[in-house]
């Protein structure tokens, strides 16, 4: 691995380990009546899942190519990620449901709500936790 890609990976990991910081500090007083009322706190949340999972596809991609593999799709990042025996299969389809997340993050789809985000930061964190392991781990 060069030194560029090294250095990439490190401020990736660097990002998605501060997004998640920042997101169980969120977690502590955010209920689903608090992000409604303090709308700055409810998009800054969003941003932070936003920078956390990108980070992680990221670093999937560069997981992938240590081991000689591409990914067409970011899709396709957590199903080789588990071909390869990277994450288990469970995690796997826990990183899949997080790329449609970020998509409606993204995208504004009307799929997301409000209640989907506190959803998320109050029951997922420990999926980002899960992956940024894996990925520290591993570089």
């Amino acid at each position: 691995m060069t030194d560029l890609a090294q250095e990439l990976i490190a401020e990736k990991i660097t990002k998605c380990a501060g997004a998640l910081a920042d997101l169980k500090r969120y977690r502590e007083v955010g209920t689903l009546e608090y992000l409604r009322a303090t709308p700055d706190i409810y998009f800054a949340v969003c941003y932070r899942f936003l920078t956390a999972i990108e980070s992680l596809f990221d670093l999937g991609q560069f997981t992938l190519a240590d081991v000689g593999v591409r990914a067409e799709s970011q899709r396709e990042v957590p199903v080789l990620l588990a071909k390869h025996t990277i994450i288990t299969d469970d995690l796997a389809d826990r990183f899949v449901r997080m790329y449609g997340f970020r998509n409606r993050l993204a995208h504004g789809y009307d799929s997301l709500s409000d209640e989907k985000v506190a959803e998320y930061l109050a029951k997922h964190l420990d999926d980002i936790e899960s992956l940024l392991t894996v990925f520290q781990k591993g570089m």
